[in-house]
């Protein structure tokens, strides 16, 4: 019978408005844009309320009637019973009709709220005013009055001016009767002294209720704005990201395909060395890029773990290997101290970058000798920890470098050093696994980062058949790519490693060119033009039965939504721009083996 409020907010919500309103908000009254809003919201209050008011009062008017059996005269209870009763329905009808939201207007509700109110005070004040007439052996007095002006004043919720209005009326309604009966010039005087003393106080304090009301009205709407805009920042932000990450990555990964094509094609050294320091630069724009990507897409909430088991000896000693290179270069020797039959289960994709991170903070900042992964066992869990003998941290530098953009030994802010996002990429990935982590560190001892991760499941590793990068790759490929520039550095490169190459600009070309039988592998862009895009393009293709074979899918867009879809349709992906040493393992990969060419 009592239903709970239903109240819809506007989709958009004037916050420069809101702002202005707050400024001047000195009276019971908004301009007419939040006045309408406002009544709704003081309604809802109100029937929030309605369980309590009504088994409130009526609870108490049914102890009145039990009382006036107990103590009035059967000649006086045998009017005041029925007349509590009737006003009891009266109440219960305007508690149901009041708080119905949505049915009926606002101010129609707090005017059927205040008759229910006005009531049940005008028949407390006609039941004293009989008693008044009678011989009764216990003084009746006004006492059943200030539980009815409580009710109008606090506990209904009404506006003020309703609250005020019927209030001030059941106390002039209750003098009247009082003068009506004759009750004595000094108890009337005496009642309506202490009655509008206590209704004076109840005004004030239904004003100041609805005050705050108003208050809290303006506040939530600037929070509800507040959150609007943060949603649509966040949005933007997101769109932003993503079209970031693919229109960037577009040209670095058209870039180290040439870059790498040219180091196979030219012998001549000083060209090497020219072609090597491109590589590096490269590589070193790509490492930037991805950590400003990395940093927004985790402060936006784009990253979720996929947590899996994997081996660790060897994921541990890949990482390394990559970073060899770099620690000969500055004459820090790099050691793996790590069981060999161990196991995590994490993310093996955002663990990598985790300790990539930590091994280059130790490689580029700490200025050490030598750099130890140790790996070990602590109860459930285990500890992976990049250990350094170099010069160490205070108590202080340690609380700034998981600052953004801070390098403690840098002032010149020398690129080769990295933008100081590393270790600040680590502490949102701590947070985001949820992993307990620590450093141990101090003025020329060396720094230990650690972390640890749930051990998971070791499996036997099944070794690889020769070296990738030694091996002719011999098949035919279909290409489609739709940008000019990648397109010519995927079929130059891969026709230099051995393969024949169809290159296709739209799905329709694909569709239309590629027949039963004619391809070993088929690759493809994610963004292509038209309606359809790489995945849909694999999906007919497959539908029509015109190809079945492999299909590997090269998009710089990097979005969970896009690796889920090409995990259900079974279709591996990597992400531009790409090592060419990884294209090419993944190649090697999804060729048929009969197709594999021996070794150079």
């Amino acid at each position: 019978m009592l239903g709970g409020p239903t109240i819809t907010k506007n989709a958009s919500i004037d916050e420069p408005a809101l702002v202005a309103q707050q400024r001047h908000f000195a009276s019971l009254r908004f301009t007419r844009q939040f006045e309408p809003a406002f009544q709704a919201y003081l309604h809802e209050k109100m029937c929030r309320r309605v369980w309590l008011v009504g088994f409130s009062s009526i609870g108490f008017m049914l102890m009145f009637v039990l009382i006036d059996f107990a103590y009035l005269p059967k000649y006086v209870h045998n009017y005041t019973v029925p007349v509590r009763l009737v006003v009891i329905l009266v109440v219960v009808f305007c508690l149901w009709y009041a708080n119905r939201p949505g049915k009926i207007p606002t101010r129609r509700a707090f005017i059927v709220a205040s008759i229910g109110l006005v009531c049940a005070g005008w028949m407390v004040a006609m039941i004293i005013a009989v008693s008044r007439m009678a011989n009764l052996s216990v003084p009746v007095t006004h006492d059943g009055l200030y539980l009815v002006l409580l009710s109008g004043f606090f506990l209904i919720g009404m506006p003020a001016r309703h609250a005020v209005v019927s209030c001030w009326g059941i106390v002039l309604g209750y003098l009247w009767g009082e003068y009506m009966v004759d009750s004595g010039r000094s108890l009337i005087t005496a009642n309506a002294l202490f009655l509008s003393c206590f209704t004076l106080i109840g005004s004030f304090g239904a004003y100041m209720y609805e005050y705050m009301m108003r208050s809290a009205f303006l506040n939530e709407r600037l929070l509800d704005a507040a959150r609007s805009r943060a949603e649509r920042e966040s949005q933007s932000k997101t769109r932003f990201l993503a079209t970031a990450s693919h229109d960037l990555r577009q040209p670095l990964h058209a870039m180290s395909l040439f870059i790498q094509h040219l180091d196979e094609r030219i012998s001549d050294p000083p060209v090497r060395r020219t072609v090597m320091r491109l590589a590096d630069s490269t590589q070193l724009l790509q490492a930037m890029l991805n950590s400003l990507l990395d940093i927004s897409r985790l402060s936006v909430g784009m990253v979720r773990p996929q947590i899996r088991s994997f081996n660790l000896y060897p994921w541990l000693q890949r990482i390394l290997g990559t970073l060899e290179v770099s620690a000969e270069e500055r004459g820090v020797s790099i050691e793996l101290d790590c069981p060999p039959r161990m196991a995590v289960s994490s993310d093996p994709l955002l663990l990598e970058r985790l300790m990539r991170n930590f091994l280059n903070n130790a490689l580029l900042h700490a200025d050490s000798s030598e750099v130890i992964i140790r790996v070990s066992r602590v109860e459930e869990r285990v500890r992976l920890a990049v250990e350094d003998n170099g010069r160490g941290m205070d108590q202080t530098e340690q609380e700034r470098i998981f600052e953004e953009f801070t390098q403690l030994r840098n002032p010149a802010r020398t690129l080769e050093k990295g933008v100081g996002l590393g270790l600040s990429i680590c502490r949102q990935l701590i947070h985001l696994l949820e992993y307990p982590s620590g450093l141990r560190s101090a003025p020329g001892q060396g720094s230990n980062f650690w972390i640890d991760v749930p051990t998971g499941d070791w499996a036997v590793d099944i070794a690889e058949t020769g070296k990738v990068l030694q091996v002719n790759l011999v098949g035919r490929i279909a290409l489609v790519e739709n940008d000019l520039i990648n397109r010519e550095a995927m079929e130059t490169l891969l026709n230099h490693w051995g393969c024949q190459v169809t290159c296709y600009v739209t799905p329709d070309e694909a569709l239309a060119g590629i027949e039963p039988g004619s391809i070993d592998l088929l690759i493809s862009d994610y963004r292509l033009e038209g309606s359809k895009d790489g995945l849909a393009l694999i999906r007919e293709l497959r539908a029509s039965t015109r190809y079945n074979g492999p299909a590997l899918l090269v998009t710089a867009d990097t979005s969970e939504e896009v690796t889920e879809l090409a995990r259900l349709t079974d279709i591996d992906i990597i992400y531009k721009p790409v090592l060419p040493v990884r294209l090419r393992r993944a190649i090697h990969q999804l060729l048929p083996d009969t197709l594999h060419g021996s070794a150079r």
